[in-house]
């Protein structure tokens, strides 16, 4: 029997409170700090939680290929200006071209992942290039990292409390 199916219904809305009071969590900080990109902490989090689990030994792996994919995305908004429309997006082309081989034959998966091609496939949205501020793009994955990550490496360490032995503690 599927686990989703054996849930209770209580069960699930008990869930559905603690998403509630962790997202209103998120929500409160990056109000706090004033952020204007947040929703790049929410993809940060989809990322980590749906295709690594929210496997706290998966989160370097996240968080590194979160920021070459934003970082190769700004490229696409910041080299024209500063090298020419053909040369700026010529270079921003060539870096995609090679990510994407990098991702073909396996090379540095590390920085070169799943998590790099969705962050540089929202950032290259052309609203999101006429409108986002990147620098507050990074500020939002950094805090979607902070916050998320660290309520997994708390819950971690309370779990790994919660089930030492009298002995172990």
């Amino acid at each position: 029997m599927d686990d989703k199916a054996a849930m209770s219904p209580v069960k699930g809305l008990l869930i559905l409170l603690a998403v509630i009071v962790v997202l209103a969590g998120y929500i409160a900080a990056v109000a706090a700090l004033h952020l204007s990109e947040a929703w790049a902490g929410f993809l940060f989090l989809l990322y980590w939680s749906m295709v690594e689990q929210a496997r706290v030994d998966r989160l370097a792996k996240s968080i590194i290929g979160a920021f070459v994919g934003a970082g190769t995305a700004a490229m696409m908004a910041l080299l024209p200006p500063l090298m020419g429309a053909g040369p700026g997006m010529a270079l921003f082309l060539a870096v995609v071209l090679l990510l994407v081989y990098a991702i073909i034959m396996g090379w540095a998966p590390i920085a070169v992942n799943m998590a790099t091609m969705i962050f540089l496939t929202v950032g290259t949205v052309p609203h999101v290039q006429a409108n986002a501020d990147f620098l507050q793009i990074f500020y939002g994955i950094a805090a979607g990292i902070v916050y998320f990550g660290g309520l997994a490496l708390i819950a971690g360490a309370l779990s790994k409390k919660k089930t030492a032995t009298p002995a172990e503690a």
